[in-house]
């Protein structure tokens, strides 16, 4: 997301959102992930965390705008531009 669109995200919540955008941006025959297959890669990426701080990040995400649901798929609505990801790490 662009971030004149919408505020940063929180740390935590952020090494939850990534591993989904970059599975996405780097698989160009998906446009979606199950929330199962999202589950799994942000167990991938964070094994220590909870799966119910996993459930409330994805709720956030959706909730926020970061991501969208349809038919039991997830989307990124928007992917970040990959300048301003490294211009802010």
């Amino acid at each position: 997301m662009r971030e004149s669109e919408h505020p940063s995200l929180p740390g935590w919540i952020e090494d939850i959102y990534n591993p989904i955008e970059q599975y996405l941006r780097q698989d160009t025959n998906q446009e979606s992930v199950t929330r199962q297959q999202a589950v799994q890669l942000i167990v991938d990426a964070n094994p220590n965390l909870a799966s119910s701080d996993i459930d409330h990040a994805l709720d956030y995400l959706l909730n926020r705008g970061w991501l969208y649901e349809v038919d039991d798929q997830l989307f990124v609505t928007e992917f970040q531009d990959p300048k301003s990801v490294e211009s802010n790490s």
